[in-house]
């Protein structure tokens, strides 16, 4: 594994408006953003572990869609596949640094705990080990076809996208060529401290980091962040951009932070 990928997915201010939301059993969904256009699935379709769709949107309070809304399902990690895509600047971005097979995606956006007028936060909801890359319309929509399933950058009218591609993920996590009880797709189920990258009593852009695994790193960031205060593993996120790449190649203690959280909390 070369690299980790911390990518910003979910509902924001300008898509959606409102944060994702933590129940208050502490179940987490992450409410995909909208989309104008078809696509193969809106909100009312959306269920995981008892949160529908209809849930989702209540909870949050969202007012720029409904149940009847087309939304843009992706990440699209069920019990069955775990598939996600990118394209445009951000696959470009990907694609610069060598985002491959083997690397790991770790999926974050903007939750708050509406119920108890909780903070906003940046935090991780799910994963995807890349087992498969597929580059390009015709490759993916064969690809989907062949899979038998459905996904966003395979349906209808994708001209919109230009380098577009999707990441399929392994059946289990694999490290150093030896596979990992875990699966290589999944949502957390429920929020947890571990899972929330924003400090505590911080704006949701300000990340602390654990120490135990993120102290002492030599070029962990290859693009968009860098250290606001390293010895403390504080980070300021900010600004536009969905994809922020670790180096785990040169910084395994970050692949021991995440096989824990997927162990612990998937």
């Amino acid at each position: 594994m070369k690299n980790i990928i911390l990518s910003r997915k979910g509902f924001d201010s300008s898509a959606g408006g409102v944060a994702s939301p933590i129940f208050d059993n502490g179940n987490i969904f992450s409410i995909p953003i909208p989309q104008k256009s078809p696509s193969p699935h809106k909100y009312k379709d959306l269920f995981f572990n008892g949160i529908s769709g209809k849930d989702l949107l209540k909870e949050s309070s969202a007012k720029s869609v409904t149940s009847e809304s087309y939304c843009h399902f992706d990440p699209l990690l069920t019990e069955e596949i775990g598939i996600f895509g990118q394209a445009n600047s951000s696959q470009t971005e990907l694609k610069k640094q060598h985002v491959n097979i083997g690397d790991l995606f770790l999926f974050f956006g903007w939750f708050k705990q509406f119920s108890r007028k909780g903070k906003h936060l940046h935090h991780i909801f799910g994963w995807l080990q890349i087992d498969k890359v597929v580059e390009g319309r015709d490759n993916i929509i064969t690809y989907l076809d062949q899979l038998g399933t459905t996904h966003p950058h395979g349906f209808g009218d994708v001209s919109r996208y230009s380098n577009n591609t999707i990441y399929i993920s392994k059946k289990n996590l694999t490290f150093n060529n030896k596979e990992i009880e875990c699966r290589g797709h999944g949502l957390f189920r429920k929020t947890h401290k571990d899972l929330v990258l924003t400090e505590k009593n911080s704006s949701r852009s300000n990340w602390k980091l654990p120490k135990k695994f993120f102290s002492k790193t030599n070029n962990l960031f290859l693009n968009r962040l860098k250290w606001k205060d390293e010895e403390n593993c504080l980070v300021d996120c900010l600004g536009y951009g969905q994809e922020f790449i670790l180096n785990a190649e040169k910084n395994p203690n970050i692949i021991d932070w995440a096989v824990k959280l997927i162990k612990d909390y998937g």
